[in-house]
């Protein structure tokens, strides 16, 4: 694939984990692709298994929208300000860093990097561990 076709599916990647779209999301990360967060890296499908646990806790829209795109071969880095109503009137803002690494269309490694202390104490507020800690 072209670097604009990469840079594009991962565009296409966040608008559809966006809109709660999840099969499509995750059906663009590889079978064996593995996703990287906050230091702790999982198969895709352990992945799957955290966004749609955090998801469920959602009320209301989420959103992840991109500030920047780069793109360069099979990478693209993108910059995205995150935020969601939570259970309990929680209230999630983040920032993040996305790197995908995409082979033959698919994307074979995703690296999350976010501000981790926004997230720890969101789920502070929901009375919750991360799920990510469960993570290798």
């Amino acid at each position: 694939m072209s670097t604009e076709s990469n840079k594009a599916l991962a565009l296409e990647y966040l608008k559809r984990l966006e809109a709660g779209d999840f099969d499509a999301a995750f059906g663009m990360i590889a079978d064996d692709g593995k996703v990287w967060v906050a230091g702790r890296t999982a198969p895709r499908d352990e992945f799957v298994k955290i966004v749609r646990s955090f998801r469920s806790l959602v009320v209301g829209p989420m959103t992840l929208k991109p500030v920047s795109a780069v793109a360069e071969g099979d990478r693209v880095a993108i910059e995205v300000e995150g935020g969601a109503d939570m259970q309990k009137g929680v209230r999630y803002d983040n920032q993040y860093h996305f790197l995908f690494v995409i082979k033959d269309g698919k994307i074979v490694l995703l690296k999350e990097y976010m501000d981790t202390a926004a997230a720890q104490a969101t789920w502070a507020g929901l009375g919750m561990t991360p799920p990510e800690r469960n993570l290798r």
